[in-house]
């Protein structure tokens, strides 16, 4: 049920507890390059990242994500099979990175600490004293897996992709762009939506080619507006790569972004593979204003 244990401190793996599941704390790596990019204010933060792999399943990636006073990324990670809706898989990640936190004094002082002999010596004791300890709670953990409350639903990007190549990529909300400070023009509300989505379609490429499993969801919250908590949702549609990010209902996104890659799907343009011409792909549009005006509703 638990997988592994790791520290990773800006776009260095600081400490991972089991060789074998270093590629898939990679994968915090790729979304600490998406979130430096289009948060620059260091407002979001990193939750949960869920993941499918054709072998061992599915496994979720728990991420207790700080920013030290240095304006530094540090994600205290832990992954394993974990039922959504746990809170003893939080109650572990909250003491692994309070116990990591006593041994070291600072969070700032890590950096440093990792390059010392005893450094992966004292976290796996630390590790190890927790799987010890939450194994067992975890198997008898009862989840009640409740609604989000939280009904103030909003889309604020789709797209569509082909190995990395933005083909379709729309921006719902424009007040992404204060993240950046930029204006919101015609010009940079283009640029904003391309490079997201060139930033996601590598997340999933990488995810595909180094932890060979393919991401579903990621989990974010914003510092800011702590009611509003968003998820980024990956769909794979023969090759092509679906992009979506809401924030709101979580059980309700889910359902609208699975209606919505039902209806691509049926589109007989992704039985074609892409070579570079946007034209053919232009209609899909129509689809994703339809599934907005759903979502609205």
């Amino acid at each position: 049920m638990i997988s592994g244990f790791t520290i990773i401190l800006e776009d260095e793996i600081l400490y991972c507890s089991d060789e074998n599941k270093y590629n898939a704390f990679e994968v915090v790596l790729f979304i600490e390059k998406l979130l430096r990019s289009i948060n620059p204010r260091y407002t979001w933060r990193l939750k949960k990242i869920s993941l499918k792999n054709p072998k061992i399943g599915r496994e979720k990636i728990l991420v207790k994500h700080i920013i030290t006073n240095l304006n530094q990324n540090l994600f205290f990670c832990i992954v394993g099979d974990f039922d959504t809706g746990s809170s003893e898989a939080f109650e572990m990640l909250d003491e692994f990175s309070t116990q990591v936190n006593i041994q070291f004094k600072k969070f700032t002082a890590l950096k440093h600490a990792s390059e010392e002999s005893t450094f992966e010596e004292i976290i796996s004791l630390i590790a190890t004293y927790l799987e010890d300890k939450y194994t067992e709670p975890l198997e008898e953990e009862i989840i009640f897996n409740d609604k989000d409350n939280n009904f103030n639903n909003k889309i604020l990007y789709a797209g569509i992709s082909s190995q990395g190549l933005p083909i379709i990529s729309q921006l719902y909300d424009v007040d992404l762009l204060k993240n950046i400070e930029q204006e919101r023009t015609y010009e940079n509300i283009e640029l904003f939506s391309s490079d997201l989505s060139a930033k996601l379609a590598t997340i999933s490429m990488n995810t595909q080619i180094r932890a060979k499993t393919k991401i579903k969801e990621i989990h974010l919250y914003d510092t800011e507006e702590e009611e509003s908590k968003k998820i980024i949702l990956f769909g794979n549609i023969d090759g092509y790569s679906l992009d979506f990010i809401a924030s709101g209902d979580f059980y309700r996104i889910k359902n609208v972004f699975k209606d919505l890659k039902s209806k691509m799907s049926a589109d007989s343009i992704f039985q074609q593979e892409f070579t570079g011409d946007l034209r053919p792909f232009k209609h899909l549009k129509q689809h994703l204003s339809e599934i907005i005006k759903e979502f609205d509703h």
